[in-house]
């Protein structure tokens, strides 16, 4: 998928352009039943797209989650044979604890995100974006 098919299928221009093929239609949610105004819904959709995009790129979640995975792997290899602690299997443990440190990270990442939405969440807005959503 290129970077501007990515573009259009963010959660912003869903809502716009679902918004730009039907408002001409008498039964499609207008903005001014919501007693909301077009800067409104703009201001509110650009936010929520920036904390959704927050997250990164698959390509850097994936990088990011390499590196936190090979990390505790490289530590113990700076440890000689003789002193490392689980003998033949500190290899295993090291991915194992690389594996536990890229699942907390990416666990932490989502738990942000979600508490940056709750936070900005405004139910009339939602109300509105729902309606034309399911238009």
């Amino acid at each position: 998928m290129g970077k501007m098919e990515a573009i259009l299928l963010d959660y912003e221009h869903k809502v716009k352009h679902k918004i730009e093929a039907n408002e001409a239609n008498t039964d499609f949610p207008k903005i001014s039943n919501y007693n909301l105004t077009e800067k409104q819904l703009d201001d509110y959709l650009f936010d929520k797209q920036a904390i959704l995009d927050s997250e990164g790129s698959l390509k850097t979640q994936y990088t990011i989650s390499g590196i936190l995975i090979v990390l505790p792997i490289l530590v113990l290899s700076a440890i000689p044979d003789n002193l490392l602690p689980w003998g033949k299997w500190s290899l295993f443990v090291g991915i194992g604890i690389g594996l536990l440190l890229a699942i907390t990270v990416k666990l932490l990442i989502k738990l942000s995100i979600k508490a940056r939405l709750s936070k900005l969440r405004d139910d009339d807005i939602e109300h509105y974006i729902d309606d034309v959503l399911n238009y």
